[in-house]
């Protein structure tokens, strides 16, 4: 596979985004509400990305309505608490990411499927460790990803969501990949390829789990995308091997 044209296809799109996404993405009115009532939940919204960058989760309703000029009422009006803020935020934080390094990575969904599964590899560590833009998209993207390690109720139905779409998207891929092994084979059942699934994301949430202790071991340096190519590239390749190695499984027995 061609990493590092993947690579720097996925980078130059990135950058191309990011720079449209630099505020937060607009969210449209909700039904029976004013412009006015939609310009307040978008100021608070976007204040709030700056306010929870600087102050975590600590952050307060009165840090965050005093510097978006608001009521402190208005958090609870528009998303129930400062909980459901935050989980606004997350969402989207999680979009800005998806739109940087979405699911197939760049590839093509023609490319060959080793290459397909090297590119969600690839966006997947991007999103994680791959440090963009301002202080604030950092800090962000830490929480969002301690958000996914760590369930907060009103974020968690949209973390189900994305874990959903991940094993959409792997499941084909991986099913391909069995077919190719093992061919005239019966199909393995769902649960099967779940687990092939669960093994792939877990080696890249390896290093979301241990993010922090992994960049300590760094000196505090920031992964290059050039170095998550090589991660990812390890990664499929230790994943390619475990598939080929349940296929035979699959035709032996």
């Amino acid at each position: 596979m061609d990493k590092s044209r993947s690579c720097d296809r996925l980078l130059k799109t990135a950058r191309e985004i990011f720079e449209r996404h630099r505020a937060c993405c607009r969210i449209p009115a909700a039904p029976g509400r004013s412009a006015d009532d939609a310009a307040t939940r978008l100021r608070l919204l976007q204040v709030a990305r700056g306010v929870f960058a600087e102050k975590g989760a600590e952050a307060t309703v009165r840090d965050i309505c005093r510097a978006a000029g608001a009521n402190v009422s208005a958090v609870n009006y528009h998303f129930g608490s400062k909980d459901g803020l935050l989980a606004a935020v997350m969402c989207s934080v999680l979009e800005d990411s998806l739109a940087l390094y979405p699911m197939d990575g760049g590839v093509p969904e023609d490319a060959p499927a080793e290459d397909r599964l090297f590119g969600f590899v690839f966006a997947f560590l991007c999103r994680i460790l791959l440090v963009s833009g301002r202080g604030e998209e950092k800090r962000l993207g830490e929480m969002l990803s301690d958000a996914f390690m760590r369930p907060m109720a009103p974020f968690e139905p949209h973390a189900q969501a994305h874990r959903d779409a991940v094993v959409a998207y792997l499941s084909p891929l991986l099913r391909e990949l069995v077919g190719a092994s093992a061919p005239g084979v019966p199909q393995p059942g769902e649960d099967f390829i779940i687990l092939l699934a669960r093994s792939v994301v877990a080696q890249v949430l390896m290093y979301n789990t241990n993010r922090y202790r992994i960049l300590a071991e760094r000196g505090g340096h920031p992964f290059s995308a050039e170095e998550l190519a090589v991660v990812a590239q390890h990664i499929t390749l230790f994943s390619l091997g475990g598939v080929n190695n349940v296929s035979e499984y699959l035709i032996c027995g």
